[in-house]
């Protein structure tokens, strides 16, 4: 029995590392991020350690006892099993390769250091429940050699560059709408354009490298290269590996305060693209609807662009919104031309953005019929205002990484439809001091428009359902659940005799799916 339970042991050990090993490249490897996690995780660290201690009586030579052990132990395995739907699956880079066999060779030199090799079993108990910091130990030991790979890669994605010195970058940044802003420029572009995009949100400096070392070829003419940010500094860093000559910064909005600190920290992060632009002679192109970019003052060539109104360079108006689409105009100030324009995308923030994209493609040349046609076509980012069709309910999912201005831009597009309008939120993470202040704002702003809400978990819940009864709505109508999933079967059950459209906004404020 023994041997099974040493087994077990070895087991669990290596669950709970890939476990750490997974929260820690979530938490990008740095520290402080990751003993916050811990502060808010700590029912689940607990419960992993609660499942290994009662080995502690694996001494007494007792047959039932031991059996009791094995099934602990089972049950502890099946504890950590890696869960199917993790919204973000460990990924198995170099450093989690190199972090891993620093973890196995820490985790020998402390089995031979914690004394006699026959109490093995004893050693595996106590390194189960150091698991979490053994695998910092082995991230702390790692820290210089990741310096000199991280350095040795920037070099690389630079030396490239430079044999490249006709590729156009273009560096596209904001609070929000950035993803899309590359999505709809990258099917523009490359109408007249050998066009390189960064995937899906590799928008970090080591995101961009490994685009750059990976995927741009010689024959590419352009480089969009999508910039991400959660500190001072971390756009500049991007800037100074790619040098971009063209800039679109399409949003300034409270997000990641937890980190920024202040809205002021964002605003400098964002303007580093323009700074970078500005250097290297290049134009910026700038969605003046956004109150913190319009009041910024610059003295560098730029590009202006919205919706109704007649003072920017390029301006949108004549909405008309339906299910399945928008119908405007797009009008170019200097040149005075008119594009009509269609798109199956829903949402005022998509047509500022395809706004910010036509302006873009203007400026290198793109012929404005081959524009027009792409717009018809563009299909929109998943997560992002995506309409999804389930039975007799429209889901208007909007998931991704909502933020005060945004979330509240999704509810103005849910007031748009006829029918009975819903609401399936978690609320908005990520604002650091003035999470619940804007959580009671956002309560407020969606009980003027839906018919029912449901409130996601627990972290927002008070917040956001002070500032629905604020408006004096229903209690009937409020709903509370553990997971969007709940929400919308309660929803299809109804079986409501009218249109019914659901807005899915932001994600649960968890990326671990714990």
């Amino acid at each position: 029995m023994k041997l099974i339970i040493i087994l077990e042991l070895f087991i669990n050990y290596i669950l709970l590392t890939l476990f750490n090993t997974h929260m820690l490249q979530l938490n990008s490897y740095f520290f402080r991020k990751h003993f916050k996690w811990m502060r808010k995780n700590w029912k689940k660290i607990l419960i992993q350690t609660i499942l290994i201690l009662p080995t502690v009586i694996i001494c007494i030579n007792n047959k039932i006892l031991n059996g009791v052990l094995i099934i602990i132990l089972g049950i502890s395995i099946l504890y950590n099993m890696p869960k199917r739907n993790s919204k973000i699956s460990l990924k198995f880079t170099g450093r989690v390769k190199r972090l891993l066999v620093t973890d196995i060779l820490v985790f020998t030199i402390l089995m031979s250091i914690l004394g006699i090799k026959n109490y093995i079993t004893e050693k595996l108990i106590i390194l189960n429940i150091c698991s979490n910091i053994i695998i910092l130990l082995a991230n702390f030991i790692n820290s210089p050699i990741e310096f000199l790979v991280r350095k040795r890669y920037i070099d690389s994605a630079k030396k490239i560059l430079n044999e490249m010195p006709n590729l156009l970058v273009i560096g596209i940044t904001g609070s929000y709408g950035k993803t899309s802003m590359k999505n709809f420029l990258y099917s523009v572009l490359s109408e007249k354009y050998e066009v390189l995009k960064t995937p899906k949100n590799y928008n970090t400096t080591m995101g961009v490298v490994k685009t750059i070392r990976e995927e741009l070829k010689p024959t590419h003419q352009i480089f969009l290269c999508e910039m991400g940010a959660t500190k001072l500094g971390d756009i500049k860093e991007i800037c100074d590996i790619v040098n971009p000559k063209l800039g679109v910064i399409t949003s300034i909005g409270p997000q990641h305060l937890e980190s920024f600190k202040n809205i002021e920290n964002v605003i400098k992060t964002k303007f580093e693209l323009a700074d970078s632009v500005e250097k290297n002679g290049g134009t910026i192109f700038l969605n003046y609807d956004n109150e913190f970019i319009k009041n910024k003052s610059l003295n560098m060539k730029k590009i202006t662009y919205g919706l109704n109104n007649k003072e920017l360079d390029y301006n949108s108006y004549n909405l008309e919104s339906s299910s399945k689409g928008l119908k405007f105009k797009t009008v170019d100030k200097n040149k005075e031309e008119v594009k009509e324009l269609k798109t199956k995308l829903i949402g005022k923030h998509n047509i500022v953005n395809i706004t910010g994209a036509i302006a873009v493609a203007d400026f290198l040349g793109v012929p404005s019929k081959k524009i027009v046609s792409k717009i018809r076509e563009i299909q929109n980012v998943k997560h992002r205002l995506e309409l999804v069709p389930k039975g007799p309910v429209t889901i208007i999912d909007d998931s991704y990484n909502a933020n005060p201005i945004s979330s509240k831009s999704a509810i103005d597009t849910l007031s748009e439809f006829k029918g009975v309008k819903i609401i399936v939120t978690p609320g908005l993470i990520e604002l650091g001091k003035e999470q619940e202040k804007y959580n009671y704002e956002f309560g407020k702003y969606m009980a003027r428009v839906c018919d029912y809400i449901f409130l996601v978990g627990t972290d927002n819940y008070e917040a956001m359902l002070k500032g629905i009864k604020e408006e004096n709505y229903k209690e009937e109508n409020i709903f509370k659940v553990n997971l969007p999933q709940e929400a919308v079967s309660k929803i299809l059950e109804w079986k409501l005799q009218e249109e019914v459209i659901v807005l899915l906004e932001n994600d649960l404020p968890d990326n671990y799916n714990l």
